[in-house]
């Protein structure tokens, strides 16, 4: 490989005379193709990052919810999770709720959403119960309104006995 002639720039810089793709040993037309590809799908990629998301929505958020199933130790019951979209500091719109039941333990699993007030209470919303057995799942559309508004927004999943809790989990809090 030969080396290219540089000159120096009146700020004291190097610069070359040709291409840098011309003393490359893949060739010329090897390299040019691989430089029109990077520069492509960097261009892709900036347009994308510089592409609006969809105002306000949160990114999915899942979690397992385990619990202690006697000589078998801890076990996973259920798992769930979902996403909103947050419209204003009160309302959430496209609130989706998801659960599976991953256990045939005779235990059924529910899922509720949680919000967070300004004020620093939390409202805990209606459970959505899952009763068909191991193996299956269910999903919820549903909105939330909140007058003393909505800051924090997560989704509790618990596997239950009835209306008691036998072990549960809690998503990422997401801020509004």
């Amino acid at each position: 490989m030969t080396t290219q002639p540089a000159s120096l720039s009146p700020q004291g810089y190097y610069l070359h005379t040709k291409p840098f793709w011309h003393e490359h040993t893949m060739g010329d037309s090897l390299m040019k193709r691989h430089l029109a590809v990077t520069l492509g799908l960097t261009a892709v990629g900036v347009l994308i990052a510089a592409t609006p998301a969809q105002a306000n929505t949160d990114a999915w958020e899942e979690c397992s919810a385990p619990y202690l199933a006697g000589t078998s130790g801890v076990v996973i019951g259920a798992v769930g999770g979902g996403n909103e979209n947050i419209t204003s500091s009160t309302h959430l719109d496209d609130v989706q709720l998801y659960v599976k039941d991953t256990r045939a333990d005779g235990h059924h699993v529910a899922i509720r959403l949680v919000t967070r007030r300004f004020n620093g209470t939390d409202h805990y919303w209606s459970w959505h119960h899952l009763y068909a057995g191991a193996g299956t799942s269910d999903s919820w559309l549903t909105s939330a309104t909140d007058s003393g508004g909505i800051k924090l927004v997560w989704r509790e999943i618990a596997v239950m006995e009835g209306d008691s809790i036998v072990g549960n989990c809690i998503t990422k809090p997401q801020a509004t």
